[in-house]
């Protein structure tokens, strides 16, 4: 890195219209969706986590997804800190209280960036938690050396002297005419790109690059039900963004096509994961409507179009079948019918009747449409086939 013929200069090469589109598809079809408050806040809570978790891994924080959510669980009610708490979890409540601030800043149609914004993110983050070579909310005063030769290089930042002069030119290209002119994504890209470039704290760059392109995001109404941006995604595919951040420095001006391809298709796939989620809660409130159709259908004198114990059995599927990752592609979690088979829950509702009849109204269950069953008989698995929502 050349210090000496640095400047805010950058190029793009490449077709980023495919993905942008999808983008915007993705965000206007979940924006058009009012959903009920519970989703809401589950949506945000599991976005919160993902990204309070991402950024702080990232950067070396070993506690688990679900010890971040138990810790900021724990915040959110205000339960009194443990007198033995860690650096760690001392990190993960600065990223929460981070974010917190973030979203109350860049609300849309908010004013734009201010270097004190930037001081101000970095002294929530690191406060009380990285304090070794850094001073929470305050520009180094001492060169930095980051990253690793395995993953692309070392970078050196900026000299210290030249950062009060560097973080104001890098909020004037935040909000000039050219930047302006990009699609928000690539804008916030842009930014992470520049502040990570020019380093200019002792510790937590990352996390505040991290947070400047989420709050850009934000203003820009691309955190679609909840505050969230790219950190979960980066932390997934962490050589990959280390590496091509350190790749895009070699040249000079910068070449940032690799980056924001990496940022944009991140930023789709997270999007994607969004409208899964939707789509997953009310493909399953539609089909549990649909159950109740089916338990008062009558088909005929003495039958209905599901009898209670099947009705029982379906509703059973419903719960145990619940993705583990509400942002899978897939709608529903498979389950082997021999696991079924030796359920307690199947062992306690058929236990008055025999295997045989049990098989049997699996398999009826299967012909009416309500359920899928994959594979071979007797290695067959069995998911819920969302189809019979048009059926009843």
């Amino acid at each position: 890195m050349d210090w000496e013929r640095f400047s805010f200069q950058w190029s793009l090469r490449g077709n980023f219209f495919p993905d942008l589109v999808q983008i915007e598809a993705y965000r206007e079809a979940a924006l058009n969706l009012v959903l009920p408050p519970d989703w809401s806040r589950q949506l945000d809570e599991l976005n919160r986590i993902r990204a309070v978790h991402g950024t702080t891994a990232l950067e070396g924080n070993p506690l688990s997804e679900a010890a971040v959510e138990e810790q900021l669980r724990r915040d959110a009610a205000s339960l009194a800190l443990p007198e033995d708490e860690s650096m760690e979890q001392r990190q993960v409540r600065n990223a929460g209280l981070a974010q917190d601030w973030v979203r109350e800043r860049f609300r849309p149609g908010s004013s734009p960036l201010q270097v004190s914004d930037i001081l101000a993110m970095h002294r929530l983050l690191t406060e009380g938690s990285d304090d070794r070579d850094n001073i929470p909310g305050r520009l180094r005063t001492h060169g930095v050396v980051a990253g690793t030769r395995g993953l692309g290089g070392v970078h050196r930042g900026a000299p210290h002297e030249d950062l009060p002069r560097l973080t104001d030119r890098f909020v004037e290209f935040v909000a000039s005419r050219e930047v302006g002119a990009q699609h928000p994504v690539v804008r916030a890209l842009l930014a992470h790109f520049f502040l990570v470039t020019i380093h200019p704290f002792g510790d937590g760059n990352g996390r505040v690059s991290r947070l400047v392109e989420a709050g850009i995001l934000f203003q820009g109404v691309y955190n679609v039900h909840g505050f969230y941006g790219l950190s979960n995604y980066f932390y997934r595919h962490r050589d990959d963004y280390i590496s091509l951040l350190q790749k895009s420095r070699r040249s000079q001006p910068f070449d940032l096509s690799e980056f924001v391809a990496f940022g944009i298709g991140g930023f789709r796939l997270e999007l994607k994961g969004i409208n899964n989620f939707i789509k997953t809660r009310m493909n399953r409130v539609m089909y549990r409507n649909a159950l109740v159709r089916a338990l008062n259908k009558r088909v005929g004198p003495r039958r209905r179009a599901l009898n209670q114990r099947e009705y029982g059995l379906l509703e059973y599927l419903t719960r145990t079948t619940e993705p583990t990752d509400p942002f899978a592609d897939e709608p529903s979690r498979r389950i082997r019918f021999t696991d079924l088979l030796s359920d307690p829950y199947v062992q306690q509702v058929y236990r008055k009747v025999t295997e045989r009849t049990f098989r049997r109204e699996v398999i009826r269950l299967f012909e009416q449409g309500f359920i899928k069953l994959v594979g071979e008989p007797g290695e067959w698995t069995v998911e819920l086939d969302f189809r019979a929502i048009e059926k009843y």
